[in-house]
C-alpha cells in the first residue's frame, strides 16, 4: 500500500521561529529580549543618554543563542529595538557590529548619532 503525499506547503523553520517569537523591551535591564515558546532565547543590550539633541540609545551588544542563530532572529530582534528608537524619537548610536551592519544595509530606519 502506498501512502498519497498531501499537497502542504512547505514551513521552514524560520518561518517557524519568527511566528511564534516575542521581542520584549525590560527598560529594567536595558535590554530587548527575544523569546520563543516562553524561553529567552536572545538578547540585545542598550544604554540611554540625554543629549541636547534629544535621546540617544547606544545598542552595545546582540547575543542569540547558538541554537537559534541562523534563522533570522537577531534580525527580528534589532528590528524590535530600532522600532522603539523611532517611537521614542531617539538616535541611535551602533557599537553593536551587527546593529551597524544592519543599519548600513538599511539606511534611514533611525536617525545615527555620532
Amino acid at each position: 500500500m502506498q501512502f498519497k503525499r498531501r499537497n502542504r506547503p512547505p514551513q521552514a523553520a524560520r518561518d517557524i521561529l519568527q511566528q511564534i517569537s516575542e521581542v520584549v523591551h525590560n527598560p529594567a535591564r536595558e535590554r530587548f529580549e527575544l523569546w520563543v515558546a516562553g524561553d529567552l532565547v536572545g538578547v540585545l543590550g542598550y544604554q540611554t543618554e540625554s543629549t541636547p539633541d534629544g535621546l540617544v540609545i547606544t545598542v552595545l551588544h546582540t547575543v542569540i543563542y547558538d541554537e537559534y542563530t541562523g534563522h533570522g532572529l537577531g534580525t527580528r530582534l534589532t528590528r524590535g529595538a530600532l522600532d522603539y528608537a523611532r517611537e521614542q524619537g531617539a538616535r541611535i548610536r551602533p557599537v553593536c557590529s551587527f546593529t551597524k551592519e544592519y543599519l548600513d544595509a538599511h539606511p534611514g530606519i533611525v536617525p545615527i548619532a555620532a
